[in-house]
């Protein structure tokens, strides 16, 4: 009898799957939407039945894609990836009722592989190169930028050309951690979308704790201290462990952000002070970069480092 309310409903949100789909083809302007709203019906299904049967319903829509791919659309096979990767590692940690961050992190591996796929298969079937691509943008711009400098009288150097075109090309160098951030993005829209379905069916009640509660591992500091370290020797630029050690100072400073901003929080809450405050103190950091964002890593560094949340909470 299980098994065939299992079957029952795997049918049911492939159909759902499904429909989706076509409504995403079918009408233009909401692409977007299918980064965020294709993995729902995975995470429903393995919110209720774990990570085996939701690989197993994913495997026989892959298949499908498959075929939809050659004779339909090119994108069903990687979007369906995304979706089944996303889909699975999210509900799954549902399933076994795991912390909403850890459930968070969980599906931002899983984001991060659909779209190291979609990637890689784009570069393939296209046979385009994207970073090939992207550096011809680059010189067409930096042209343009010393074409309208030269028209207004300003005199660009060529130190100052090459500077430009370093900054630019830093995106390249940047790419792996810009992935993930967009990962983390994704991951974060569709667990709430779907803890609010889930909440909606009333299967559970599922929601974010607040995000004043938001703390990161102490590890991450430590990685971040090593990658800061490895970065004051003179490494190859174009090497691999100058890029890693670059994309790792990047993506978890800008955790280290995100644990200042809920620090933030946290302190206003403690104090009872009115939420207008962290407000303005959020979108001013925001408002004000890069100053803004360095100001909040140092305060998610020494809130993580020195524990200042539990020495406020103690003195209370």
């Amino acid at each position: 009898m299980k098994d065939a309310q299992k079957f029952k409903e795997g049918i049911g949100f492939g159909f759902l799957y499904g429909l989706l789909f076509l409504v995403i083809i079918l009408v233009p302007g909401i692409e977007l939407l299918t980064l965020f709203v294709l993995p729902i019906p995975f995470v429903l299904y393995a919110s209720r039945y774990g990570y085996r049967s939701t690989l197993f319903l994913g495997g026989v829509i892959l298949v499908l894609s498959v075929f939809l791919s050659l004779f339909l659309f090119i994108g069903t096979l990687p979007l369906t990836l995304l979706a089944v990767s996303t889909g699975t590692l999210l509900g799954h940690a549902i399933y076994q009722k795991r912390h909403p961050y850890e459930t968070w992190a969980l599906g931002s591996v899983g984001v991060t592989f659909g779209l190291v796929i979609i990637f890689v298969m784009i570069q393939v079937f296209s046979q385009v190169d994207l970073i090939e691509q992207y550096q011809l943008v680059v010189d067409e711009s930096v042209k343009t930028t010393q074409s309208m400098a030269e028209s207004t009288g300003i005199q660009l150097s060529k130190d100052d050309m090459e500077l430009i075109e370093k900054q630019m090309n830093q995106i390249i160098t940047l790419l792996p951690s810009v992935l993930v951030l967009a990962a983390i993005v994704i991951a974060f829209v569709t667990q709430w979308t779907s803890y609010k379905v889930i909440s909606w069916r009333g299967n559970k009640r599922l929601a974010f704790p607040p995000f004043r509660t938001f703390q990161l591992p102490k590890s991450l500091i430590w990685i971040f201290f090593i990658a800061i370290l490895l970065a004051w020797f003179p490494l190859e630029e174009t090497g691999s462990l100058a890029t890693g050690v670059l994309n790792t100072t990047n993506l978890i400073g800008n955790l280290l952000s995100l644990q200042g901003f809920s620090f933030i929080l946290f302190y206003c809450h403690q104090k009872r002070l009115s939420n207008a405050y962290p407000i303005l103190i959020i979108i001013s950091s925001v408002i004000f970069l890069p100053i803004g964002l360095y100001m909040t890593k140092i305060l998610g560094i020494i809130d993580i480092g020195f524990g200042l949340r539990g020495k406020m909470e103690q003195t209370k």
